[in-house]
């Protein structure tokens, strides 16, 4: 009888996960990196979040000769400007384990993405519009929920050009799967991605990068309650790029709304025009704001903006040159994915210079003792059941 509340207290502490115990840094919640419980997903932002099913299993699709296996799994491939790709990418090949000061940190969680579709525009004179009173879209204020992840960078040495201290990568796409399941709620075979963003972008020349530039300059703060949180804000603007040379793989469609990895696009067959059409390409419009905040645990971001949008062609949809005017609010909360993170960021006071924002190694040791603390209070457990019997 005298070992039942130790029995029973061992009990209560194995029930408490091991991400809890393992969390690195400040005081607020965990990654949801860690789920077992793996979804894909895609449907309508209006279901519930809470019906996913599990597909984590491998998928395999081909179309017009070309085949793509599909697992589900989260990509971060993309969240980058390229030419971070020396600096952490390219050391890590046939190393998997390499260290870089510009690994940078990641994060993931849920977003909404609230916009209004009005037809046809209001700035446009009648022969913009081709038969823009056949066109039908959704009325008033729709929206659709996301799931997104960001990632965070100090600022690389090369190429010159970005004055921020920190390049910021953002993707959000539809889904109604659980944020603890998002580690399985992507595809690399469908183009899913409705918000693509980097704060610093890549200048080519001849094909290769010459420079670099940010698309939003930063105005960064540490935030009045909370010294170890920084806000920070700006407004996108590509207007210096205009006249400089494409990337090869940038579409002719993408001319007029900056590159083709910057986008804000809403999903296709919103509108009909005698038939559904594509995506709507907002782009990233001149003069979008952009502002958010970041702890060592946290990120929040908010985008919001309006623009004449057009619609993106290519089978199955047809090809129209009709405008629709577009606004959009975008918000996304993000929690710090541990799993995938090899740096910390330390934002406002802790980062101890005047940019706000510093990076250092991720030790682990957090992990590793919560990992020996389960494994002592198991064998503890299994001694103790065998004295009560």
């Amino acid at each position: 009888m005298l070992l039942r509340h130790p029995f029973l207290t061992i009990l209560a502490l194995l029930a408490v996960p091991t991400r809890v115990l393992s969390r690195k840094g400040g005081d607020s919640s965990s990654s949801d990196s860690e789920s077992d419980t793996s979804s894909s997903g895609g449907s309508s932002g209006s279901s519930d979040p809470g019906d996913s099913e599990d597909t984590s299993s491998s998928t395999s699709t081909s179309s017009g000769g070309l085949h793509c296996s599909d697992t589900h799994r989260l990509d971060f491939d993309d969240l980058q400007p390229p030419h971070y790709y020396q600096y952490n990418r390219a050391p890590r090949r046939g190393h998997a384990s390499a260290y870089s000061d510009w690994d940078g940190v990641f994060f993931k969680g849920e977003a909404s993405l609230k916009y209004t579709i009005i037809t046809p525009p209001n700035n446009l004179t009648e022969g913009d519009i081709a038969s823009s009173s056949l066109i039908t879209c959704p009325f008033g204020t729709q929206s659709t929920r996301m799931l997104g992840a960001a990632w965070v960078g100090a600022k690389a040495p090369t190429p010159a050009g970005p004055v921020n201290p920190f390049t910021l990568g953002f993707k959000a796409w539809e889904s109604n799967v659980r944020v603890s399941d998002i580690d399985y709620s992507y595809s690399v075979c469908e183009d899913l991605d409705l918000v693509q963003l980097t704060t610093t972008v890549d200048w080519y020349n001849g094909g290769s990068i010459e420079k670099a530039m940010d698309a939003v300059a930063l105005n960064i703060t540490q935030a009045a309650g909370n010294s170890n949180k920084i806000l920070f804000d700006g407004v996108y603007d590509l207007k210096d790029w205009a006249d400089s040379e494409r990337n090869s793989i940038q579409a002719a469609e993408y001319d007029n709304s900056g590159l083709r990895g910057q986008m804000i696009s809403l999903p296709d067959s919103l509108c009909s025009e005698g038939r559904k059409l594509g995506k709507i390409l907002i782009g990233w419009p001149t003069g979008t704001h952009i502002n958010g905040s970041m702890t060592n645990e946290t990120l929040e971001l908010n985008f919001s903006g309006l623009t004449v949008a057009g619609f993106e062609h290519g089978s199955p949809f047809p090809d129209t040159d009709t405008k629709v005017n577009v606004t959009f609010e975008f918000t996304f909360t993000g929690s710090f994915d541990a799993a995938n993170s090899s740096q910390v960021v330390l934002p406002g006071a802790s980062s101890h210079n005047t940019s706000l924002i510093s990076f250092e190694r991720a030790t682990g040791s957090a992990t590793v003792a919560s990992l020996s603390l389960h494994c002592v209070l198991m064998s503890l457990l299994v001694s103790l059941g065998v004295m009560v019997v």
